[in-house]
């Protein structure tokens, strides 16, 4: 038995065993990293598709009984159980954990007297690296349903610098029950 390892080994020479490990390990990192992921997605299509069909069959309910009932729990959907300052410091909360660096932003409310759904527009210049930017806004849209991302601007100033400033964008919709 030791004979053969030993024949296969000076066969294979160090290229045909380090191929043979990296294959090793790729089946193990796929089972053991990509898989569990694989799963989670799985578990979120399948979440995203059952609310798809439970909006979809309360909208086609709401719709055989009046457009203005449909349109009722349209903006039923805006009104909010929380405060903007609520919201605005659970912005700044995740902008901490993902370790960026606020500067003071920019607030305005857009009211207009023929609509219901009031606007809260937000401008906020951070600075950090691209994926705690990146991360920080999928959390925030994640974690308020009624926030949308409108814009975002990099500024790189030097190529060496991982540090990126970036200006973002949010608008919050609500309306005053």
């Amino acid at each position: 038995m030791m004979g053969q390892l030993q024949q296969l080994r000076q066969d294979l020479g160090w290229q045909g065993i380090s191929g043979a490990a990296l294959l090793l390990l790729g089946l193990i990192f796929s089972t053991v990293v990509l898989q569990p992921h694989e799963e989670r997605v799985v578990q979120i299509r399948e979440q995203s598709q059952n609310q798809r069909s439970s909006m979809s069959e309360q909208m086609h309910s709401a719709a055989l009984k009046s457009p203005g009932i449909m349109l009722a729990k349209f903006y039923d959907f805006f009104i909010s159980r929380q405060e903007i300052t609520d919201h605005l410091a659970k912005i700044y909360s995740l902008a901490q954990a993902n370790g960026l660096e606020l500067r003071e932003g920019d607030y305005k409310v857009v009211r207009n007297k023929d609509e219901q759904v009031t606007q809260y527009q937000i401008s906020l210049p951070v600075a950090g690296g691209y994926n705690q930017i990146r991360s920080f806004t999928a959390q925030v849209l994640d974690g308020i349903a009624v926030i949308s991302l409108d814009q975002i601007k990099f500024d790189h100033k030097h190529a060496n610098d991982p540090r990126i400033e970036a200006q973002i964008m949010f608008t919050l919709y609500w309306v005053q029950s």
